[in-house]
């Protein structure tokens, strides 16, 4: 799609190598730098506590990199056809008008809201979460590698919503192009197990770190608006003891001293990393 601005042919093969090197330079940039800033240079202020793992790290960097060669294989003919005219797709604001522009942000969070919501739970019925997400799940303790470790499947079908909004009502490409963008950034900054910010109704870090540990809660993509709806919201800031310290980082408080390294009973009470 957007290959035609740049002169470069928009044929599948073509487009299959720019999303996937896209893909890969945004991932391995991304979840890079912030390994580094947080689990290697900052270590002692963020995770006194994390233990080094390289085969779980060069595992997790195994499925993300699947996870964005299958994305670039499965999204080029949804890209074709954006890029031929099928689709809902506008390059020039006036064409609609800023008003509508506006608009179509807010349709587009809450279709992306609601149908992730419900993609990512169905994620974790039984035959779907044993054949393709417990991949993203054997990483329970999360760290930037894991943003990306799914099954292609797995990942492909919680970004189709993304690109089903291209379909469904007029949206400019910018937008659309932005908020992929700004998922793959999402991704990284919500398996950093460090919160910045602590908003209830944002998916922080922590509600996220809480849905690697006790998988059947915090689904959502951006916010906690359908798991408040549907009843599966998990407060990060009333968690149990049963998480060993560490695991859930206040970003103010890790960056304002040191955190002293503390035992803990990992493992005491929870369910198996296999249990959906």
């Amino acid at each position: 799609m957007l290959l035609r601005l740049f002169g470069i042919p928009d044929d599948p093969f073509t487009s299959f190598l720019v999303l996937t090197c896209g893909g890969l330079l945004a991932y391995f940039g991304l979840s890079g730098l912030a390994q580094l800033l947080f689990f290697r240079w900052g270590r002692e202020r963020f995770h006194p506590t994390a233990a080094d793992d390289p085969a779980r790290d060069r595992r997790a960097r195994r499925w993300g990199t699947a996870s964005i060669l299958g994305n670039a294989a499965l999204a080029v003919p949804l890209h074709w056809l954006l890029s031929h005219g099928v689709g809902r797709l506008y390059w020039d604001v006036d064409e609609y008008g800023w008003p509508w522009l506006l608009t179509s942000i807010v349709l587009y969070l809450v279709v992306t809201e609601t149908l992730v919501y419900w993609v990512h739970r169905a994620l974790h019925l039984g035959p779907l979460y044993r054949r393709l997400h417990r991949h993203h799940h054997g990483f329970r303790v999360a760290n930037p590698w894991a943003s990306t470790a799914f099954h292609p499947l797995d990942s492909f079908a919680q970004a189709l919503p993304h690109h089903l909004c291209a379909f469904l009502f007029p949206l400019h490409a910018a937008v659309y192009l932005a908020m992929l963008g700004f998922v793959t950034l999402w991704a990284v900054l919500i398996h950093d197990r460090i919160s910045w910010v602590r908003c209830k109704l944002v998916n922080y870090t922590g509600h996220h770190t809480l849905h690697h540990w006790y998988y059947r809660c915090n689904y959502g993509q951006f916010t906690t608006l359908w798991d408040r709806l549907a009843g599966t919201y998990r407060d990060p800031e009333q968690a149990d003891g049963r998480i060993p310290a560490g695991v859930l980082v206040r970003g103010q408080a890790a960056w304002a001293r040191p955190r002293a390294p503390a035992s803990s009973p990992a493992g005491v009470g929870c369910v198996s990393p296999s249990s959906p």
